[in-house]
């Protein structure tokens, strides 16, 4: 695990391609003590983590980002890349999302979450997959 670690269980990686959203979600986690990565993509998400020599402990994906990537598709390649089952959330406000889509990533064991996110919502998920008070 990397000096970016922090001892946490690793960064929290956070893929959102609208800037403000990724902002809010950055300063969130910060608030609560965690190391973020904010990406807003997939390729960046990977070129932050090895920048830092970090290891990826949760990821947050927006389902739909930019280019037709998928939130879905970036937790699984983040996961491959590291050869772990990291836990993963897709967030998804789009109600054009298909329920195959979604059944789908529930089965990879991803949890979706539907806009509008509440912290209490992820300090609750972060504790449980990360092992320790989130907040």
């Amino acid at each position: 695990m990397g000096q970016a670690d922090r001892g946490n269980g690793g960064a929290v990686v956070v893929i959102e391609d609208e800037a403000i959203v990724l902002a809010g979600y950055q300063m969130l986690f910060e608030s609560w003590g965690h190391h973020v990565i904010a990406a807003q993509s997939v390729g960046e998400a990977i070129d932050l983590l090895a920048e830092e020599s970090a290891c990826p402990g949760f990821i947050l994906a927006d389902f739909r980002l930019r280019d037709g990537e998928t939130g879905t598709e970036a937790i699984e390649i983040l996961r491959r890349a590291y050869a772990n089952a990291i836990p993963g959330v897709v967030v998804t406000g789009d109600t054009t999302v298909t329920a195959e889509s979604l059944r789908l990533a529930k089965e990879a064991g991803m949890q979706v979450l539907h806009k509008p996110v509440n912290g209490r919502q992820l300090q609750d998920i972060l504790g449980r997959v990360m092992g320790r008070s989130a907040g």
